[in-house]
C-alpha cells in the first residue's frame, strides 16, 4: 500500500546512552563476509537487486561491525550506516520510549484510559467508558483497527478519524497504525507540547541523537545527506519519499491544506502530523542506539500479548506477530529472526523500504538493518521467519556473520 510521503501505510529507564558524537568504531567494523552479502543484494540479478542496503551491530554504544552498499540517492552518492532514512515502523519504538519517559516522570500513566487526555475519544467502544489505556494502544490491544486513511492534514483534528471504521468488536491483538497517532495526540494534550518536540527533548536529545520525526529537529547537513526510498516501475527506480527536493527543504515535512500554518497548530488535536507510526528519520547507527535503550525500559519489554496455541486471540499474519510488549515486538528465542535468541525491537516496511532494529538481551548487543527499495518483483517471504523476506533474510545473515566475526563474539 502507498500513500502521502512521510506516512507509513503498512504493518508495522535511564537515559544513559552516550552521545552519538562519542561513538567509537572497532578495527573490524567492515566485516568482509557481511559486506559481500550486501553487495550481492544490491547487484545480483537473481535477487532483483536493491538501491542500497546496510547493517550495523553495536555493544555499549560502540559499533563493533557494519557494512553498506549502494546509493543513498541513485546515481549520486553512496549509502552508509550514518545516512538518515525514513525508518518506517521502527518509529513506534521511539513513540513508546517517549511515553515511557513521561510515565516514569509521573506526567502520564500508561495504564489510564486515553479519555483522561482526549475527552473526544468515543466512550462507547469495546475498550469501555474511559477508552483504551496508552499501554493497550501501544501494544495493539486497544480495540482499534486501521481505516483506509489514518492521517489528518493540518489544520484537521484526529477526532475526524475516530469513526466506525477505526474500531473493532474485541480487544484482541490487531496491528494498528492509527493507535500511535492517538497516543501522540494524548501525550501532546498531557504536556501541551508538540509530539515532535516531546520525542526530541525527552528521548533523542538526551541520547545525543541527530534524528527526528518527519525531519523535525534533524540538522540540515544530515538531512541533505539523507536517503531516498524507492520502488521500481518498469525499468527505473521511482522515488517514494525523501526525494531531492524534500531533502533540500529546510522545514519538517507535514501534510497540510493550502494556507495552513504549523505555527497555528492547536496542540493536542492531531498527533498524526509527524507520522508517529512511521516517520522517524534516523541512520542505522541511530536506530541500533535506540534499540539498545530497551535494555533500560522494562515497562516496554514486558509481554502484554502472546499468541495462544490455537492462534485465535489476534490477527497474527501467519505468525508474523507472536508476542508484543508496549510498543515493542518480541521474538521469543524458539521463534526468532536470530535462531536461539530473544529479540526486542521492531521491523519496518513502507515506501519500498524494509528495515529492522533489535536488542538481543542475551548477547547485550543491538543491531539495525535496511534495504532502501523494492524492485518490480517484490521479494517473497523468507523461510527463516514470517516477518522476513528474501531481502531481509540476507540482511539477517549479514548481521549474524558480522557479529560472529567481531571480538564481541569471542
Amino acid at each position: 500500500m502507498t500513500g502521502p510521503a512521510g506516512l507509513s501505510l503498512t504493518r508495522r529507564s535511564v537515559l544513559t546512552a552516550l552521545p552519538a558524537s562519542t561513538l567509537l568504531l572497532s578495527s573490524c567494523e567492515q566485516t568482509p563476509s557481511a559486506q559481500a552479502l550486501l553487495e550481492g543484494l544490491v547487484s545480483a540479478r537473481e535477487l532483483n537487486r536493491a538501491p542500497a542496503a546496510g547493517i550495523v551491530v553495536m555493544r555499549d554504544n560502540i559499533v563493533i561491525a557494519k557494512a553498506s552498499a549502494g546509493d543513498a540517492v541513485v546515481g549520486e552518492r553512496p549509502f552508509s550506516t550514518r545516512t538518515a532514512l525514513r525508518a518506517a515502523s521502527i518509529s513506534k519504538v521511539a513513540v513508546a520510549l517517549t511515553a515511557e519517559k513521561l510515565h516514569r516522570d509521573g506526567v502520564v500513566d500508561m495504564d489510564k484510559g486515553v479519555r483522561t487526555w482526549l475527552p473526544f475519544y468515543p466512550s462507547d467502544t469495546v475498550a469501555g467508558k474511559s477508552g483504551p489505556t496508552l499501554r493497550a494502544l501501544l501494544s495493539h490491544t486497544g480495540g482499534m483497527k486501521d481505516p483506509d486513511v489514518y492521517w489528518m492534514p493540518l489544520p484537521g483534528s484526529i477526532e475526524s478519524l475516530l469513526t466506525y471504521d477505526a474500531f473493532k468488536d474485541s480487544t484482541q491483538f490487531e496491528y494498528c497504525n492509527l493507535a500511535y497517532g492517538v497516543v501522540a495526540t494524548a501525550l501532546e494534550a498531557a504536556t501541551q507540547r508538540r509530539f515532535d518536540w516531546l520525542s526530541r527533548d525527552f528521548v533523542f536529545k538526551p541520547m545525543g541523537l541527530d534524528v527526528g520525526f518527519n525531519w523535525s529537529g534533524v540538522s540540515t547537513e544530515k538531512k541533505r545527506a539523507g536517503a531516498t526510498l524507492y520502488r521500481e516501475f518498469g525499468t527505473g527506480w521511482a522515488a517514494q519519499t525523501d526525494d531531492r527536493d524534500m531533502l533540500r527543504d529546510t522545514e519538517p515535512f507535514i501534510l497540510k491544506d493550502d494556507g495552513a500554518d504549523l505555527r497555528n497548530y492547536a496542540i493536542g488535536t492531531n498527533g498524526t502530523l509527524f507520522s508517529p507510526q512511521g516517520g522517524l528519520r534516523a541512520s542505522l547507527i541511530d536506530l541500533a542506539t535506540l534499540a539498545a535503550r530497551l535494555k533500560y525500559a522494562p515497562e516496554l519489554t514486558r509481554t502484554v500479548w502472546s499468541l495462544n496455541q490455537t492462534e485465535s486471540n489476534g490477527v497474527h499474519d501467519q505468525r508474523y506477530f507472536t508476542k508484543f510488549g508496549t510498543g515493542v515486538q518480541i521474538h521469543p528465542a524458539e521463534e526468532s529472526l536470530w535462531p536461539g535468541y530473544e529479540l526486542w525491537g521492531h521491523p519496518g516496511e513502507a515506501y519500498g523500504l524494509y528495515s529492522g532494529a533489535w536488542y538481543v538481551p542475551d548477547l547485550e548487543i543491538s543491531f539495525a538493518y535496511a534495504v532502501t527499495g523494492t524492485p518490480n518483483e517484490p521479494p517473497p517471504r523468507s523461510t527463516r521467519h514470517p516477518s522476513l523476506n528474501t531481502f531481509t533474510d540476507v540482511l539477517m545473515e549479514a548481521v549474524i556473520a558480522a557479529y560472529e566475526a567481531s571480538p564481541a563474539a569471542r
